[in-house]
C-alpha cells in the first residue's frame, strides 16, 4: 500500500480498518503471480468497451456501477477477483472457477464497500499500481506524472480481461478520472458516466464518513483535488466544503471536454434512484452509436432505491452551504454542456 495511503489506513477504527497481516499476505500472493500472470497475456486489442463510473465521494458511484453490472450484460470486478490487483486475470478465473454466475450485485454496500463475492469492487490498488497513484502528490500533479505510466502495458492488461470475458466491462473508476484525455487516446473504446448528487447531502455524507472512518472529522477522507494544498490546513467544514467543490469543478471540466467526442454521460442520483432502469437503455444507445456495439440487457432491476437527503442535518447543510458559495465565488463551476 503506497505510504500516505498507509499512514490514513493505520488511523482508521474498527471494520474500516485493513489488518496488516492480511494486506501483506495480499501483497505477497500479489508479487508472486505477478510474473506469471504477465508472461501468460496475449498481444490483443481491447474489442469491447471499457465502461467508468466516476463522480464526487459519496454521491452514489458504487449504486450505479451496481446497477449497470447487475442491469447489463457486462463484466466487472468483483470481490474475489479485487484481491488479485497484480493479477487481475487469476482473479478473474478463480472467481469463475468458485461462483456459478448467479450471485449478482446487491445494491447494498458500506461506504463503497460491498459483501457479497460476486458483487462489485473498486480495484483501487489496481488502479493505483498501474496509475502511479502512490500519494497524495502524484494526485495533485497527476498530469505532469503521466509520462511515468506505463500506458502500453495498462492497455495490454485491460486487453487480456475484455478477451478473457468476451465482453464489456464496466469500472468504478475515480484514480481514472484524473487522466480522462490520455485514457481515451490509449484505450480507443470507452464511455465515462457522471453521477451528480445534492451537494448539501454529499457534504454531510462526507462528513460522517471521516467520523466512521477515524473517529476524528478533521482527517481527511477519499480523493483530493488539484487545489488539495490550500485546502489540507482549512478546518473540517470549510475543508469538505472545498473538496468537494473543487473535485466537482474538475469533474464538469473534464466532462465538457469529453461531450465534444461523445463519450460522456451525465446522470444525477435522484434520476437513478426513482426509474433506475431507464438509464440502461441510454447506455446502450451510446455505445450502440459510438462503437457499432450492442450491450444486451441482463436482470431485473428494482422499481427504485430508497435515497437518505439528510433532513434532519439542515443547520450542519447552512454551514455548508455558506463555504461552498464562497468557494464558488471565486472559482466558479462550470456548467455542464
Amino acid at each position: 500500500m503506497p505510504e500516505d495511503f498507509k499512514k490514513l489506513n493505520e488511523q482508521r477504527t474498527g471494520k474500516y480498518h485493513k489488518p496488516a497481516k492480511e494486506e501483506s499476505f495480499l501483497e505477497g500472493l500479489n508479487n508472486t503471480l505477478e510474473k506469471k500472470e504477465t508472461e501468460e497475456y496475449i498481444n490483443t486489442d481491447i474489442n469491447h468497451p471499457l465502461i467508468f463510473v466516476i463522480g464526487l465521494p459519496r454521491s452514489g458511484t458504487t449504486l450505479l456501477t451496481q446497477t449497470l453490472a447487475h442491469g447489463l450484460d457486462v463484466s466487472y470486478i468483483n470481490n474475489i477477483a479485487a484481491r488479485f490487483w497484480a493479477a487481475p486475470l487469476h482473479g478473474l478465473k478463480l472467481s469463475d472457477s468458485l461462483l456459478d454466475g448467479k450471485d449478482s450485485p446487491y445494491f447494498r454496500s458500506d461506504y463503497a464497500t460491498t459483501h457479497k463475492l460476486n458483487d462489485i469492487h473498486e480495484f483501487g490498488y489496481f488502479w493505483r499500481k498501474w496509475l502511479k497513484k502512490d500519494s497524495f502528490e502524484h494526485i495533485i500533479h497527476a498530469e505532469d506524472y503521466e509520462p511515468e505510466i506505463d500506458w502500453n502495458g495498462l492497455k495490454k492488461v485491460l486487453g487480456n480481461l475484455t478477451s478473457y470475458r468476451d465482453k464489456a466491462f464496466i469500472f468504478k473508476n475515480i484514480f481514472g478520472a484524473f487522466h480522462m484525455s490520455k485514457l481515451n487516446q490509449v484505450l480507443e473504446k470507452t464511455l465515462w458516466i457522471y453521477i451528480e448528487r445534492d451537494i448539501l447531502d454529499v457534504a454531510v455524507s462526507n462528513l460522517n464518513a471521516r467520523k466512521k472512518f477515524y473517529d476524528d472529522p478533521n482527517t481527511w477522507w477519499s480523493t483530493a483535488p488539484p487545489e488539495f494544498p490550500k485546502l489540507k490546513d482549512l478546518e473540517t467544514i470549510p475543508q469538505i466544503a472545498g473538496q468537494l467543490h473543487y473535485l466537482k469543478r474538475f469533474y464538469h471540466r473534464e466532462m465538457n471536454n469529453l461531450n465534444s467526442e461523445g463519450k460522456g454521460l451525465h446522470i444525477t442520483y435522484d434520476e437513478l434512484c426513482k426509474n433506475p432502469s431507464s438509464f440502461l437503455k441510454v447506455v446502450q444507445e451510446n455505445i450502440n452509436s459510438l462503437y457499432h456495439y450492442k450491450i444486451p440487457l441482463n436482470h431485473e432491476l428494482p422499481d427504485s432505491f430508497s435515497q437518505n437527503k439528510y433532513e434532519e442535518d439542515q443547520g450542519l447543510k447552512k454551514e455548508f452551504e455558506k463555504h461552498l458559495i464562497e468557494f464558488h465565488k471565486n472559482d466558479p463551476i462550470p456548467e455542464l454542456n
